[in-house]
């Protein structure tokens, strides 16, 4: 992955991170590894309820973001969803989607890799970061948790390693 994608790359994570409407997915991984980049808004696992109702329920909210995987079922998933949620009046995120399908360029199959992709790809740049990333001013994987301690995403006992430094 080239620098310029990498910041891109960030963008949308940090897009993910700042959205507050629904995330639609399809499963507790995939939940999971979005909770991992620090996502808080409310997400939906299409394993749990039919389509329709999905749609349904999802559109009680005014942003709605679909991120199904990125294989052929991904994509019918998502169109189906499109279409169930065009008769609401919600606006619905497909682009975000299909940016991080184009970004990480084949090397993730859906969002439950989105994480363990992040945190290579991040390793890889800090590294690098020095003769190739002038753009790399701090950490950008530190927050606030909710007790208001500054940790790292991968838990608190990498946070204390990574401040030591």
């Amino acid at each position: 992955m080239h620098a310029e994608n990498y910041k891109r790359f960030l963008e949308l994570i940090d897009k993910l991170r700042e959205f507050e409407g629904i995330m639609i997915v399809e499963g507790m991984r995939d939940e999971v590894a979005l909770r991992n980049l620090g996502v808080r808004a409310e997400i939906m696992r299409l394993s749990r309820l039919p389509l329709s109702d999905t749609a349904i329920e999802a559109s009680g909210y005014h942003d709605v973001m679909i991120l199904t995987d990125f294989d052929r079922k991904g994509e019918e998933l998502a169109e189906k969803l499109l279409r169930y949620l065009s008769g609401y009046r919600c606006n619905v995120d497909l682009e975000t989607r299909a940016e991080l399908k184009s970004i990480t360029g084949g090397r993730i199959k859906g969002i439950e890799e989105l994480y363990s992709f992040y945190v290579r790809t991040r390793e890889r740049f800090y590294m690098k970061r020095d003769s190739q990333l002038r753009f790399w001013p701090q950490w950008r994987v530190w927050n606030e948790t909710q007790e208001g301690r500054a940790t790292h995403f991968g838990g608190e006992e990498e946070g204390r390693e990574k401040k030591g430094r």
